[in-house]
């Protein structure tokens, strides 16, 4: 299946979620993201800021800045995507898309952990919105985790993927966590370190 295939069939399913449905979806990806051990110990992540139709990750960098990370937000510049560090006081702008973007604000190239939107998934490969920004960014920063969000009706299966696209350490959705074969992925949710 290729990805612009893989895209129609995932965003259709999507739409067919009840805003309450994608409430209580986004809310359960949250508690399984946030219960990773690589959530918890990452200093410097990196999570992009949500459209409607997308997991919302506003919690999720909310949680990450309460708990004092350095936490960097994706603004599109041209061709490429930035990663400018935010604080609770930091002002954003609506890009085209419709997306929030940090107004100011210093870029960084530091990442341990880069929290993605999938738009359509297969396993551990990704389709994104076609523009390539995070394939670019994920190329840039090999030693981060790398990790999906997406809601499980967004899973497709045989998604072609090409050489230079970026396989996912750990996919997170409402109902399941897929990590890959080589990543230690221990999910502590509701328990202690």
């Amino acid at each position: 299946m290729t990805k612009q295939e893989a895209r129609k069939i995932a965003a259709a399913r999507v739409v067919k979620m009840s805003d309450a449905e994608k409430e209580w979806a986004s809310g359960a990806v949250t508690d399984a993201l946030t219960s990773l051990e690589i959530f918890r110990k990452c200093k410097k992540p990196f999570v992009f800021m949500s459209a409607p139709n997308e997991p919302d990750t506003h919690e999720i960098i909310g949680l990450l800045l309460a708990l004092e990370k350095t936490v960097s937000v994706p603004r599109v510049r041209g061709d490429e995507m930035d990663a400018v560090i935010i604080t609770p006081y930091s002002n954003f702008r609506v890009n085209k898309w419709g997306i929030s973007e940090p107004v100011g604000g210093m870029c960084t190239a530091e990442c341990d952990l880069a929290v993605v939107p999938l738009v359509a998934f297969d396993g551990l490969k990704r389709a994104g919105h076609g523009k390539g920004y995070y394939d670019k960014f994920l190329a840039a920063h090999p030693d981060c985790k790398k990790v999906g969000i997406a809601f499980a009706c967004q899973r497709t299966e045989g998604l072609e993927t090409e050489t230079h696209d970026i396989l996912l350490d750990v996919v997170v959705t409402e109902k399941e966590i897929i990590p890959a074969p080589c990543v230690s992925v221990e999910n502590m949710f509701g328990g202690e370190d």
